[in-house]
């Protein structure tokens, strides 16, 4: 009777794993060891011939200027992305967790820009930032709308981000909202109590209890910064020249424009080894003991 129960359990967990399992290996394990196969070949994506070429590809990556524009790109967008992401979701969280008119309102306008998909929001800002503000300067005169935001390669970087971090405050927002809701109230109230309010409340209360959700924060926002490859496509196709053009889309344009599909398969593997590490770095720093 025992086995015959534990057989049931067994076929009833292949049934419900074995359809994801599949669709796993077909989608990403396949594909990672296919990349991985023409990472040491000269295929170029449209002739099914390719030759063995070794190192040379990754040999190649190291040796190549553009791999570490896109590298330099990618690290900064991020690191600003994370860094403001989660100052601006907290502090706008804080502000929306008291008993203010409209709150409710305020929280939707914040998080509506969140629901559109990267390619929309990579042409709105396009034509906001490019047509519209040309269109605004000779009409007001204002220097500001005769700034290149998207043309000048010192500024691309802040407004690439700008449009990112317009995009995702507000799911930010949310989650420290979320957590400052389950706070427990007792070590609130008597930090009141004894005297500790505002900052010093923020910092030696509210804080270390929202350890957990700063976590998870920072994770998502690790993940958005590495998600700009639609927006980016939409809003700058990596220019002015190379200044915006962050790693997956440099490996897009030697993939698919180029022809190099060997060298950008190279290119993938160097990044998911990189990401791997990131990762693994983000878990051993946010793991609680």
């Amino acid at each position: 009777m025992k086995n015959r129960k534990k057989r049931r359990e067994a076929v009833d967990f292949i049934r419900f794993v074995f359809p994801m399992l599949a669709l796993y290996t077909l989608f990403f394990i396949i594909p990672l060891f296919q990349t991985i196969g023409f990472s040491f070949t000269d295929y170029n994506g449209i002739n099914p011939k390719r030759e063995f070429t070794g190192l040379d590809n990754y040999i190649a990556v190291f040796q190549d200027e553009l791999f570490y524009n896109s590298m330099k790109f990618t690290a900064l967008s991020a690191l600003l992305l994370i860094v403001a992401a989660n100052v601006l979701g907290f502090l706008l969280a804080l502000a929306l967790n008291r008993k203010i008119r409209s709150r409710n309102i305020l929280r939707a306008v914040l998080f509506c820009p969140f629901i559109f998909n990267n390619v929309t929001v990579g042409f709105i800002w396009q034509f906001l930032l490019g047509r519209f503000m040309t269109d605004l300067y000779p009409m007001t005169g204002w220097e500001v709308f005769r700034i290149g935001w998207l043309s000048e390669e010192s500024l691309v970087l802040y407004s690439v981000v700008a449009v990112k971090l317009w995009q995702s405050v507000g799911y930010f927002m949310v989650i420290y909202l979320a957590g400052l809701q389950l706070l427990p109230q007792d070590p609130v109230e008597a930090s009141v109590i004894d005297g500790c309010t505002g900052i010093k409340q923020i910092r030696y209360i509210t804080l270390p209890l929202m350890k957990p959700t700063i976590f998870v924060c920072l994770f998502l926002a690790v993940t958005e910064s590495l998600n700009m490859f639609p927006l980016l496509m939409s809003l700058t196709n990596g220019g002015p020249g190379h200044a915006s053009e962050n790693i997956s889309l440099y490996i897009y344009n030697e993939a698919f424009k180029s022809h190099r599909m060997g060298y950008a398969s190279a290119l993938a593997v160097v990044l998911t080894i990189a990401v791997s590490i990131v990762a693994a770095l983000q878990m051993r720093l946010t793991k609680e003991d």
